[in-house]
């Protein structure tokens, strides 16, 4: 009788388990491949970054310092070339005596600077509405020559980021 009653209460414990497996939460799958990541020092970052400026026909970018060249040249040469360019960075830097702002903004790419915010230290870019770059990487020389920092590139699932740029557009345009 303790025999059977044990393999009962073993069979009641398997199904009990099974049951209980089948209402469990299912854990997110991700797809790490398409994430990229890149860290600095190194042009990593940086030539990715002018890829997807070149691959883009929209890029709205928020970033805290632009100050890199080669940066700087492709988002012009887009802009020229019919690329929807919008750019939010933050007022101090912009008027640094390194910054490209100047000379992006002589190019008719729109900028805006913060106005709201005492500082705009965001660093990302949305291109086509889909594909994002953020992370620690300043857009300057010295994020990619000296500096540890980093770059993660991936497709932005909820609009997140292009409705951060839409709300900060709308912030400092006022």
């Amino acid at each position: 009788m303790l025999k059977a009653t044990g393999c009962f209460l073993f069979l009641i414990l398997i199904f009990e388990l099974v049951a209980c497996n089948q209402n469990a939460i299912q854990p997110i799958q991700e797809n790490h491949n398409d994430i990229k990541i890149f860290f600095t020092p190194g042009t990593e970052c940086e030539n990715n970054i002018i890829e997807r400026i070149n691959q883009s026909k929209k890029v709205d970018i928020a970033v805290y310092s632009i100050t890199n060249p080669a940066i700087t040249k492709a988002i012009i040469s887009a802009y020229k070339h019919g690329v929807n360019v919008r750019i939010v960075t933050d007022k101090t830097q912009a008027s640094g005596k390194k910054s490209l702002v100047s000379q992006i903004r002589a190019a008719g790419i729109p900028v805006l600077t913060n106005k709201k915010h005492k500082i705009e230290h965001n660093k990302f870019a949305v291109f086509d509405d889909v594909h994002v770059v953020s992370g620690s990487y300043n857009w300057t020389t010295n994020a990619t020559n000296y500096n540890s920092e980093n770059c993660l590139f991936f497709d932005q699932p909820d609009m997140e980021y292009s409705k951060r740029f839409e709300y900060l557009w709308k912030v400092y345009s006022e």
